[in-house]
């Protein structure tokens, strides 16, 4: 009996993953996760503060784009770092977390639980996470010059340190 509910908890999360994966699509054709030292896609989005971001407008920073969801535990864990590293006002750096495929409402009620003040992004559509294919969330780039430094899926062992030495590389 265990066993088979195993089994039927195993189906589901595997079907819930290949329904709710964020951004798979093609990029050029290709369908493959950008690498590293390739132009970053230009984009723009509406902004949690009303206000909108555009990549290219920002070349001049180093630029930290995840890609995350409410229901992405992983996600959820790493979304105070963005908050800590938003706090320490690097001078040059830029954070847009791009939410995948979730409704604003939705959206907005956690940031605003959750306090944080950094800069979210709506991709109710997925528009802009089909410019950033990936098999999977937490996704998170660090750009600079309107190319992709480093790329990270998954949350790292140590998101802060990891996060702000690859930004604080990029600003040398």
């Amino acid at each position: 009996m265990k066993k088979g509910i195993i089994i039927v908890i195993c189906l589901i999360a595997a079907v819930g993953f290949l329904v709710f994966r964020p951004h798979t699509e093609k990029v050029g054709g290709s369908g493959e996760a950008l690498t590293e030292g390739v132009q970053a896609p230009d984009f723009t989005v509406k902004l949690n503060n009303g206000t909108s971001f555009n990549l290219s407008k920002n070349k001049d920073k180093v630029v930290l784009v995840n890609f995350w969801a409410t229901w992405c535990p992983p996600c959820c864990d790493e979304l105070p770092v963005f908050e800590k590293l938003k706090n320490e006002r690097i001078d040059g750096v830029e954070i847009v977390a791009v939410n995948c495929r979730e409704n604003k409402s939705t959206v907005d009620s956690f940031v605003k639980d959750n306090g944080y003040t950094f800069n979210v992004a709506y991709d109710e559509n997925g528009s802009v996470g089909d410019l950033y294919p990936t098999n999977g969330i937490p996704y998170t780039l660090i750009i600079k010059n309107g190319v992709v430094e480093k790329t990270f899926l998954g949350e790292p062992r140590d998101p802060y340190t990891t996060y702000k030495e690859a930004i604080m590389s990029c600003l040398k």
